[in-house]
């Protein structure tokens, strides 16, 4: 007797089971560090030179450099709470000052050049956008039509695993498979393919950019006050310094700067410190044309500094036979109007001097006098900058120099630049305490002889915090 095939159930083929995408579970950062804006300014202002070292011939100065900054920042402001004292403990403190300096002029690199440190996994994604899979299934009614906006709806591109047909029990295998099949399961593209970007109309062409406007002095000066990125402010200055060619290239820009310290200091009684940093971190910058005084690149920056706070420190007094240049004929240069106009001028000059006074004591308390620029070009090569004492011989000379003087304008700008001083003197200098004791009693002496009681609230202010200052200097604190 035949076997009888058509009883016999045909094999029932399962489809396998979606795939389900492996996510990968983000990457904890760890909690950045927080430092105070008084270690900042401490640490922001060895920048320049950390770079400047970073790309010197001398191999390992860098690192040098910065963890010897680091045990002076240990020295000044200690520990932070999470770590435990011991010289492990320092020593992973250090490691970590070297990573920030590092990792900042990295940051400050890239920026310059336009690019960042995520711009390899952009292109990596522009280049190949993974594909999800849609795990629904589309109404046997529907159209399955897809559209071009936003994302397209591949339907073609790879066939998708569809599952066998199913036969019902004691079917003959020489029937026709059920008329019911899934549909494909659509890919989901992220980025427009070539198709959509082929039916779309091409787009017109942009119109051309406006040309940049001119930077001036007031410009400058906004970019200052806006705390424009370091890289930027520098290709301004740049600009600047090009399209006028000077032997002193950067005084305009030092004027400019001078400028927003005291519009911020008019508004807020604002320091100057964050301004001279932010005027350093973009000389970082400065290419080989930007020359001031014979000095090119970065160096510049500070030189053009250091030049325009000299110049500044000595007050001289508006003479009285001066004339405004409208007023030329001899009966008007001994008019009252003539006099007054003196006055007003007068006055406007003393709170200028007060101002770079004050310049003068945040250029200290930056490093600006530290970093050697004095030095001639046939030296500079051999010698890492000036010594502790070197750098502060010109503002002791000022501290006491105006002490003796008949102005009061110059006591108070005196004992701005003492207090500075104190501030960033080593600590337990017994010679150094003694000294800056006597000049504080001096200049206690020439405030009870003032007469402006603006002038004399402010040396009150300043002598108060001068004391505090000598007496934490005193005990090595």
């Amino acid at each position: 007797m035949a076997p009888q095939w058509h009883n016999l159930t045909p094999p029932v083929v399962l489809s396998p089971a979606p795939t389900i995408p492996y996510k990968p579970r983000p990457r904890l950062r760890p909690t950045p560090k927080a430092y105070t804006e008084q270690q900042l300014n401490f640490l922001k202002s060895y920048l320049p030179d950390f770079e400047r070292r970073s790309v010197g011939p001398i191999r390992g100065d860098a690192k040098k450099f910065a963890l010897d900054r680091a045990s002076e920042f240990i020295t000044r402001f200690g520990l932070p709470d999470e770590y435990e004292t011991g010289e492990e403990a320092e020593g992973r403190f250090k490691e970590q000052l070297y990573n920030w300096f590092k990792n900042t002029i990295g940051r400050h690199r890239r920026k310059a050049d336009g690019r960042s440190r995520s711009a390899r996994r952009v292109g990596e994604k522009v280049a190949g956008p993974p594909r999800h899979r849609d795990d629904s299934w589309d109404h046997p009614g529907s159209s399955g039509s897809s559209t071009l906006s936003g994302t397209y709806t591949h339907a073609e591109s790879s066939p998708p695993t569809i599952s066998g047909p199913n036969y019902p029990e004691n079917t003959p295998t020489t029937g026709p498979p059920s008329p019911t099949m899934a549909p494909r399961i659509p890919m989901q593209y992220s980025m427009p393919s070539t198709l959509a970007n082929a039916l779309q109309p091409s787009p017109s062409p942009p119109p051309p950019p406006p040309p940049p406007a001119p930077v001036t002095v007031a410009s400058l000066r906004d970019a200052f006050l806006q705390n424009m990125d370091a890289p930027q402010l520098a290709s301004q200055i740049q600009a600047f310094v090009i399209s006028r060619p000077s032997s002193l290239a950067l005084k305009p820009v030092i004027l400019a700067l001078f400028q927003a310290i005291a519009s911020e200091y008019e508004r807020n009684k604002s320091p100057p410190n964050p301004f001279l940093t932010r005027f350093l971190g973009a000389a970082a910058y400065f290419t080989p044309a930007i020359i001031h005084a014979g000095v090119s690149g970065p160096l510049a920056g500070t030189r053009a500094l250091q030049m325009q706070i000299r110049k500044s420190a000595k007050w001289i007094a508006t003479p009285a036979t001066y004339a405004p240049p409208n007023l030329t004929s001899p009966s008007n240069a001994s008019s009252m109007s003539h006099e007054l106009h003196r006055i007003t001028l007068d006055r406007t000059r003393r709170k200028e001097h007060i101002q770079w006074a004050r310049i003068h004591a945040a250029a200290i308390e930056v490093g600006v006098f530290d970093l050697g620029y004095e030095i001639p070009e046939s030296d500079r090569e051999n010698s890492a900058g000036y010594t502790y004492g070197e750098g502060r011989v010109f503002s002791n000379v000022v501290a006491h120099d105006a002490l003796w003087e008949d102005d009061e304008v110059e006591w108070v700008a005196g004992i701005l630049v003492l207090q500075a001083l104190i501030r960033t003197s080593m600590r337990g200098d017994t010679a150094q305490v003694r000294l800056y004791e006597g000049l504080l009693m001096s200049y206690e002496e020439r405030w009870k002889e003032m007469k402006d009681e603006a002038r004399q609230a402010l040396v009150t202010e300043v002598l108060l915090a001068a004391k505090h200052d000598l007496a934490r200097m005193a005990s090595g604190v």
